[in-house]
């Protein structure tokens, strides 16, 4: 149930029912272990080669937008459209379900996946981190998981609340925890000044972005999920250039 949500690659057709959804986000994180691997085959791959700089941060940005076809993505922009919109909490979680994009969307999406690959040109030429980067897409999903299932749903529609309320929730939120834990303990056995970095800042900005759903929106959407995948992903990709050039 989760891959075949959360990503591209072909399952077997499961019916949708509380049984099969009750533990499907404890595999969520197992998308991003198909992102790290493939993220580090494709560095392997472009130092082997000789491959050029720009070439090479290219497809690191399209590898995961592949992958999960970029459901997260468009949790990102239509977040950004709410947010551009200055509307009251009710008109920014109708933009949330509008299915079309708005300017500033387009405009928030093309500044993102630019700042990703002038990252991703930047960690090619110092890649002291980048085991860490790829350990960093499951923590992610860790990361958007735990938002589905620890914060209140802004509305009983949709798949994050589906997802909520289909949930064993005191199991899942355990699993999730368990493997955050496991994500950030690699990171820290891989680098410790990048992984100490990536731990400091997701507990500092895990509150904030609770504060922000809640006020801004009245709780999580599937959207806002997508959104904080999307920065945790950027985040990690940072911490790992920043690290990588002390490093160097």
């Amino acid at each position: 149930m989760a891959f075949s949500l959360y990503s591209i690659i072909p399952m077997p057709r499961t019916e949708w029912d509380k049984h099969t959804m009750k533990y499907a986000l404890c595999f969520f994180p197992l998308v991003g272990v198909i992102v790290g691997a493939l993220q580090y085959l494709w560095y392997l791959f472009a130092r082997h080669t000789g491959l050029e700089t720009v070439l090479y941060g290219a497809v690191s940005v399209l590898i995961p937008l592949v992958v999960t076809g970029g459901i997260h993505l468009d949790g990102f922009t239509d977040t950004s459209d709410a947010l551009c919109s200055y509307g009251d909490q009710k008109k920014r979680l109708e933009i949330l379900k509008d299915p079309h994009v708005g300017a500033f969307g387009v405009m928030y999406l093309a500044a993102l996946l630019l700042l990703q690959l002038g990252l991703f040109c930047q960690l090619y030429q110092a890649p002291a981190c980048i085991a860490v980067l790829c350990v960093g897409y499951a923590l992610a999903r860790t990361v958007g998981g735990s938002a589905i299932v620890w914060l209140r749903c802004a509305k009983d529609s949709g798949l994050a609340y589906m997802f909520s309320e289909a949930s064993d929730r005191k199991t899942v939120r355990f699993v999730l925890a368990a493997e955050m834990i496991l994500c950030l303990m690699r990171m820290m056995i891989l680098s410790p000044p990048c992984g100490g970095a990536i731990l400091a800042v997701l507990a500092v900005l895990w509150p904030l972005y609770r504060h922000f759903c809640t006020r801004t929106f009245g709780g999580v959407t599937g959207d806002l999920a997508g959104f904080a995948i999307t920065g945790t992903e950027t985040i990690v990709i940072l911490a790992c250039v920043v690290a990588g050039l002390i490093l160097r």
